[in-house]
Formats: structure tokens, sequence, C-alpha cells
């Protein structure tokens, strides 16, 4: 799967979690805000993976520091992301725990995806390691976007209430998403 597949797949799924986003936003209500900081982290993310992967429709950029730049744009803003999600906490709704443990085990994945791709591009040299390492880098990104896209339908189960899904309805956050 080439990178870009990849980021649309990842794109597509999370749109599945927030599919009718974009009406008001509710001061003060825990779980809206929950929402809020939750597609912002995720948001931003995609976005900038986007921006990695966009640098490579430039053949130019298929090199040893184009591939070593995208890896640590790769690694840092997955941190942040990782970073955001432990910082949201749980959702205050009655699956709150189960939706939280989905995200930690989605941190653990990305940060390891993420690895994966750093080592990839380390020590690379010559064209056949710059293939060895798009193919890497490929790979990992699509399981990332599995990865989200797994985590997104545990959290769409767990949430049988329908309480995060009603406030991830109501996030002006989350209207960047299903876009």
């Amino acid at each position: 799967m080439t990178t870009r597949a990849a980021v649309a797949a990842l794109t597509v799924a999370l749109a599945l979690v927030a599919a009718g986003c974009g009406g008001s936003d509710e001061e003060g209500d825990s779980t809206a805000s929950w929402a809020s900081g939750f597609c912002t982290a995720i948001t931003d993310w995609t976005d900038s993976i986007q921006e990695v992967t966009s640098q490579f429709s430039d053949t130019s950029n298929l090199s040893q520091n184009g591939l070593q730049s995208a890896a640590d744009d790769v690694g840092s803003s997955t941190e942040q992301l990782v970073d955001d999600l432990r910082d949201l906490g749980s959702p205050d709704t009655d699956s709150g725990d189960g939706i939280r443990s989905s995200l930690e085990s989605l941190s653990t994945t990305l940060q390891t995806e993420a690895g994966n791709i750093e080592e990839a591009v380390d020590g690379i040299s010559g064209i056949t390691g710059i293939a060895s390492a798009i193919t890497a880098v490929s790979t990992s990104l699509s399981a990332m976007g599995r990865a989200f896209a797994s985590s997104l339908q545990t959290i769409e189960a767990a949430d049988v209430g329908g309480e995060l899904q009603s406030a991830l309805e109501d996030s002006p956050e989350c209207a960047g998403i299903s876009s």
C-alpha cells in the first residue's frame, strides 16, 4: 500500500468515528471537552502525516535526507498525539475506561510503528536501501491506519449509550474530520 493510500485509509477510519460531526459545543460538559480534545489531537496528527506523505509526490524527496526528515516528523507528531491522548484521560461516559484502554493500546501501536519507521530509514544507503525504507515506511503507515480503525471500532462498540457519539457530533473540532 502506498503512503498516500495509507493516509487515505487512516482519514476514512477517523471519519467513521466522527460521522455527522459539526454542531454547537456544549461549554462545561466534560464529555464535550473530551471529544473536542480528541478530535483536535487526531486532526493535528493526521494533518502532519498527510504533510509528510505529500512531500513524496516530488521524487527529489525520495532520498536519505528526505526519508530521515519524514521519519523525524512522523515520530514527533506521533509522540505529540500520544501525549495528547494520554492527557485526555477517560471520557466521562459509562464506557470511559474501555475507551481509555483502547486509546492506550492505539498509542502503543503508533509509537511502535513510528519507531519502525525511524529504524527503517536509519543508515540507508543507495537506491536499494531507499526503496526498502519506502516499503517499510508504507507498511508502518498502513499498520497505523489499521490500528486507528480498530481502535475506533472498539470505541464505537463501547459507546453503547451513544454519549460519546453525541459529543463528537456536537464538537466543531470534529467537523474537519468528516469533511
